[in-house]
């Protein structure tokens, strides 16, 4: 029986190329290629049983990799989830084993290193070290301390929220600003504590108040 595949990733050529290179794979199966995670949860909420492994980028025009993650482990928990990606850090390897991820796969590795992963997480095998997620959970959270003492009350409140997933309208609601002042709060945070984008601030947040021995996945909604 063949092991179906669904691939995500936004780059055509490389969609078009992994698409290839996995279907020539005696026992595999390409069952649908997705450009992002908006196609990519669409099909599963229209197909939910004709996938076994999803290859999915860790970075995505509409969204993060992780995103899809959430959304398929809370729906469709079977379903196996390899993650791709250009570079790894502390905080990737965080996010993406609480998002109950079961492996990472670097871009630049051989063909081989993917084919294996796909067989190993489709076998109930893990390829996330839960030991090197805790070490590295650990590293961020001390970092993030010291960042996060950096805001002010309402500012560091804001980073709360949006840590919980709400909107910038959401936050604005909450804490009874204007939608504008929100916007710019949540641009100078981000420049204080030197994250990227929210999904970093998100880390920070969850993880400077984690209990490094308990780094557990989540599949909360």
């Amino acid at each position: 029986m063949s092991l179906r595949i669904l691939i995500c990733d936004d780059h055509d050529m490389v969609r078009d190329a992994l698409a290839k290179v996995l279907d020539d794979v005696e026992d595999f199966h390409i069952v649908t290629t997705c450009a992002s995670v908006e196609q990519t949860i669409a099909h599963f909420e229209q197909h939910p049983e004709d996938v076994d492994v999803a290859v999915i980028d860790v970075r995505l025009q509409d969204g993060l990799g992780h995103d899809v993650t959430h959304w398929i482990k809370n729906h469709l928990p079977d379903v196996k989830i390899v993650l791709l990606t250009s570079f790894m850090d502390d905080e990737l390897l965080v996010e993406a084993y609480t998002s109950g991820a079961d492996a990472i796969v670097l871009k630049g590795s051989p063909t081989s290193d993917l084919v294996e992963a796909i067989r190993d997480v489709h076998a109930h095998i893990r390829r996330i070290d839960a030991t090197a997620a805790r070490e590295a959970s650990q590293r961020i959270s001390h970092s993030s301390r010291h960042k996060l003492v950096l805001l002010d009350p309402v500012d560091r409140e804001i980073a709360d929220l949006i840590a919980k997933g709400l909107t910038d309208r959401e936050i604005a609601a909450s804490v009874h600003f204007g939608l504008q002042t929100i916007k710019n709060r949540v641009s100078k945070i981000l420049t204080t504590v030197g994250a990227a984008n929210r999904t970093q601030l998100a880390v920070m947040v969850a993880t400077s108040s984690m209990d490094p021995q308990t780094t557990e996945p989540s599949h909360d909604v």
